[in-house]
């Protein structure tokens, strides 16, 4: 499944637990551990990519909208990638209104317990672990636009990290 990861709160354990799926560490045809130029040799920039560094956890954060790429994953408008020393340490997908319409935080949740088991769950947000990665599903706040009178859309998220960069606060 090219859509998979999350978001997660509460205790993780340090270690995996032996009945505990492994995480798959592979997500929008990118891998944790991609370099930045391996992420844009399968999505060539077609612009130059913003980007802030997070002081608390030097995390670069990038954003890659659809029109800053010359290809994109189908249903996909952003995607955030985290990188740590060079190396993808985040991979977070948002998908479009229609793909969000047709498959809800909490539908996506229920294909991924069908992989990984029954999630943990904060709210309206799902997560599993395996003590090295985490794979988090929720409905990711975008600003809404001013014609619907919303203060924010909500969209499809989803996404994998390794574990030593999952905030509980997250």
């Amino acid at each position: 499944m090219a859509a998979i990861a999350s978001l997660g709160f509460g205790a993780v354990p340090s270690v995996a637990q032996e009945d505990a799926p492994v995480i798959q560490r592979y997500l929008g045809d990118l891998y944790l551990g991609d370099s930045l130029e391996d992420v844009q040799r399968i999505y060539p920039p077609a612009q130059e990519w913003p980007s802030q560094k997070e002081p608390r956890s030097g995390v670069t954060r990038v954003r890659v909208e659809r029109g800053y790429a010359k290809n994109f994953p189908a249903d996909v408008d952003t995607l955030w990638l985290g990188f740590k020393k060079g190396s993808l340490v985040e991979i977070q997908l948002i998908y479009n209104a229609r793909f969000s319409r047709k498959k809800p935080a909490e539908r996506l949740a229920d294909d991924m317990a069908l992989i990984y088991g029954e999630p943990r769950r904060a709210n309206d947000r799902f997560w599993w672990t395996d003590g090295v990665t985490v794979l988090r599903v929720f409905a990711a706040e975008l600003p809404a636009s001013a014609d619907h009178g919303e203060a924010v859309a909500l969209r499809t998220s989803i996404q994998i990290l390794e574990r030593a960069f999952f905030r509980r606060s997250s």
